[in-house]
């Protein structure tokens, strides 16, 4: 099946999210849609799948013009999506969640006989390792997303909308993800592939469209090099190799020791971190969404209520006093 777009316009107020774009995808292509956050791309693909209404342009699928107003009508025409925020139930399990919405009962009992080997089969076709009976909270960020990628093809999906999938997975999980993707079009799903990272797009793509502030500023293949595609990303020449100077380090600014977040329910989210930063230092904490990031920085800030162990600007501790005198103390830090 074919998608194909004509002249989506899409405007909040004066801001032009999306500028009289063309794109298309065809039978069994994996087209991706390149752009800096801010670009446009999730509002382009919100409007696709009937979350949002265009001003003005077309839709058209294997030729002829659809109107779609919700993600009900996507799915009729054959379009599914997964969204970068998984639209998922942590407390139900696998199939509970693919059949939300479509749920099927005999005597006012729900049914999920049929579901789970519906789930099963497309899970052996597709070759996802996935337990239709597990909680969706007990299972990794990667399988949850399977399951968001079988509740789509189980409606019949033919055209499959990925954004930005890899922003929560780790490396290995991104890699499984492409060999699904892979497979995916082998069977003729058409999908279209959100992304600002490169080396993704480079590797799976048939085709790539190059979005900037709303508009299409570029069409090309995947034999573009890095350093032309994040051209066309930011709108000016990239060099993508970084000159580091050496650091001129002085003393510590921030010292962290044994830092303990807990949630509401008391479960721990950091566990006994520690961490110093010095003058004129830049350190990067890396990890997928969901390993405690936002928690850690919320508890620098003394946004968490739950929080033991040390937080030191210089010699001074800040743990436990109030957000606006943590913000006065790193006022008077100089790095």
């Amino acid at each position: 099946m074919s998608l194909e777009l004509k002249g989506i316009t899409k405007s909040f107020g004066s801001f032009v999210a999306n500028d009289a774009i063309d794109l298309k995808v065809s039978n069994g292509e994996i087209l991706a849609i390149l752009g800096e956050n801010g670009a446009g791309k999730s509002t382009l693909m919100n409007v696709v799948y009937g979350l949002l209404k265009a001003d003005s342009g077309q839709i058209l699928i294997d030729g002829k013009e659809v109107s779609i107003n919700s993600p009900a009508d996507a799915l009729k025409v054959g379009i599914g999506m997964v969204h970068q925020h998984f639209m998922l139930v942590p407390v139900f399990t696998v199939a509970e969640n693919i059949v939300l919405g479509h749920e099927e009962s005999k005597r006012g009992v729900l049914t999920l006989a049929e579901a789970k080997e519906k789930i099963k089969k497309i899970a052996d076709e597709f070759k996802f390792e996935i337990d239709p009976d597990a909680l969706i909270e007990e299972l990794p960020v990667g399988v949850q997303q399977r399951a968001e990628i079988i509740r789509a093809l189980m409606y019949d999906a033919k055209v499959l909308i990925l954004d930005e999938p890899t922003a929560v997975l780790t490396p290995q999980e991104t890699d499984e993800l492409l060999n699904m993707m892979r497979v995916l079009k082998s069977k003729g799903t058409s999908i279209i592939f959100i992304t600002h990272k490169l080396r993704e797009v480079k590797e799976v793509a048939d085709q790539i469209v190059v979005i900037r502030r709303g508009k299409v500023v570029g069409n090309t293949s995947p034999t573009a090099s890095q350093e032309e595609l994040a051209s066309l990303m930011v709108g000016h020449e990239v060099d993508l190799i970084p000159d580091r100077s050496e650091a001129n380090l002085g003393s510590n600014v921030l010292s962290v020791r044994d830092l303990n977040v807990f949630d509401t329910s008391g479960r721990r989210i950091i566990n006994n971190l520690s961490l110093e930063i010095r003058s004129g230092e830049i350190l990067a904490i890396a990890g997928v969404q969901g390993n405690g990031q936002s928690e850690l920085t919320r508890a620098l800030l003394n946004l968490e209520d739950h929080v033991t162990g040390s937080v030191k600007l210089g010699s001074n501790e800040i743990l436990g006093i109030s957000v606006n005198q943590t913000l006065h103390s790193l006022s008077l830090i100089h790095i």
